[in-house]
């Protein structure tokens, strides 16, 4: 048979149940993996959305971070002024009065920044938020918190600095 010899397939021979269902199937696939895809792109974009909207928070949290560690060392000079004693006189007590009150400033500043001091609670050390700077044997339980050199700040909840701190440890046995 020659090419114009072949019978020309008829629409009622190419729409057996057979070959419907196939389609069908196909469509309903095909679909599916459409709808797969969809979704998968909405996960991701919902992803993306919530990815930026943390990077924005940290970096209006964080934005601050280089001037705070500028105010700290201020912060120190006036807590190591105000730790020195005074005699009577009026004039260094309106001096050490005007250092409180400078300090009292500083403070209120660096806590509308999210910025605070950590709170020393039970005095236990804790490498994370404290540096210890030296060991001293002492009685009792080890890794107390003996004496604090300088304070660590918190913004936030991410370490500034961390506090310095003079630890116990257990006492030689000989």
């Amino acid at each position: 048979m020659s090419e114009e010899e072949k019978p020309v397939a008829s629409p009622e021979d190419t729409d057996t149940p057979a070959a419907s269902e196939a389609e069908e199937v196909n469509w309903e696939e095909k679909a599916e993996a459409y709808r797969n895809d969809y979704l998968r792109a909405l996960a991701d974009a919902e992803n993306q959305r919530k990815r930026s909207e943390k990077q924005i928070e940290d970096a209006r949290n964080y934005a601050v971070d280089r001037f705070a560690r500028e105010l700290l060392p201020v912060i120190d000079s006036l807590e190591l002024a105000l730790a020195t004693p005074l005699e009577g006189d009026e004039a260094l007590t309106q001096f050490r009065q005007g250092i409180e009150n400078t300090l009292t400033l500083f403070a209120q500043a660096l806590g509308k920044a999210g910025i605070a001091p950590i709170e020393m609670g039970e005095g236990r050390f804790d490498p994370h938020l404290h540096q210890a700077i030296a060991m001293v044997e002492s009685e009792g339980d080890a890794n107390r918190i003996l004496a604090v050199h300088q304070k660590g700040y918190l913004m936030h909840d991410r370490l500034l600095r961390p506090a310095m701190v003079s630890v116990s440890k257990a006492p030689k046995t000989a």
